[in-house]
């Protein structure tokens, strides 16, 4: 699943910033309220939901089938690098970043977010199965993205004729 191919399309700054700020924001706010649990599920949670919520939005806005091609690319992408870090919950073998956002740890030197989400759960020994599901999500996504570009690409002359431009 995580093949050099889909690894470049998927993984790029390009989606990683904006996740990055989301994500560490999310904690730095969400972890205010003291909720153990919620503190660390926020960052992944906030930034899947961020453009989970825009492809929902563009479904209904009028013209907003134009901007879900991007918005699910970015959607999955987001899923792919959560599988990524969801499948190292119990390795710990990724190096992680701090949420002041200046402090960068070793890999193996703290555990991930993946592994205080899925271990209260008792999901820490499927971490691998639950990051490859979420991988696996990332490609149908993508696969979505593409295929809706394609869609739009073939029928734009049946809206501009039907005056459905926008």
């Amino acid at each position: 699943m995580r093949g050099a191919f889909v690894s470049a399309i998927l993984d790029n700054i390009f989606i990683y910033f904006p996740n990055y700020l989301i994500h560490e924001f999310s904690h730095r706010f969400w972890c205010m309220f003291g909720e153990y649990w919620w503190c660390y599920a926020s960052g992944n949670g906030m930034e899947t939901l961020v453009p989970l919520a825009l492809c929902v939005w563009a479904l209904h806005l009028r013209g907003g089938r134009y901007l879900l091609p991007p918005l699910l690319y970015w959607l999955a992408s987001t899923l792919y690098a959560a599988g990524i870090y969801a499948a190292d919950a119990r390795a710990s073998a990724l190096p992680l970043t701090s949420s002041d956002m200046m402090t960068n740890y070793a890999p193996g030197e703290i555990k991930g977010d993946w592994h205080y989400i899925l271990q209260p759960l008792g999901l820490l020994d499927y971490d691998v199965f639950i990051g490859n599901i979420l991988m696996f999500l990332g490609v149908f996504f993508l696969v979505i993205a593409i295929w809706s570009v394609w869609y739009y690409w073939i029928h734009m002359k049946q809206y501009i004729n039907h005056g459905q431009w926008y």
